[in-house]
């Protein structure tokens, strides 16, 4: 037995047919997170294509009393990127979420519409294999997924 797109979508609650999750890592983090977010984080709280959990976290945590529809659509990206990072694509130490996810969430109307899980399985089944070589001592990615389909 292994866990299939069906396991996700019943699991996980995950679409798992409609658009497919694609882009570039070649992207100006700094200028894509101000464009999304309204906020360009520090250069010592990003890493590579990946922000710190802790700011993302710290900068979002508190939204102001009067909200226009920008800013919350900017905190609800925030959201959506923590949520995204945190429990589906999460690396090995969790602090860190990849900002490679960002770019999907431009439209919030589109983000529903893409194949969510079919990137989770992809992603978890390459941590297992990963995670099943020589040397190997933790395991990232959606273990919560694998936890409850065994």
């Amino acid at each position: 037995m292994t866990i299939t797109l069906q396991d996700v979508a019943v699991i996980l609650g995950l679409r798992i047919h409609g658009l497919p999750i694609t882009g570039t890592c070649d992207i100006d983090w700094s200028l894509l997170c101000y464009e999304l977010l309204g906020v360009t984080p520090p250069t010592s709280e990003i890493r590579g294509s990946a922000i710190s959990t802790r700011w993302l976290c710290h900068q979002f945590s508190h939204p102001p009393v009067d909200l226009d529809d920008a800013t919350l659509e900017q905190y609800a990206r925030a959201f959506i990127l923590g949520l995204i990072g945190s429990a589906l694509f999460t690396d090995k130490k969790g602090t860190h979420i990849h900002m490679c996810y960002l770019p999907l969430l431009r439209d919030l109307t589109q983000t529903s519409m893409y194949s969510w899980g079919s990137v989770v399985l992809a992603h978890l089944y390459r941590e297992l294999c990963r995670a099943s070589l020589d040397g190997a001592t933790v395991i990232a990615r959606c273990v919560t997924l694998l936890q409850l389909w065994s």
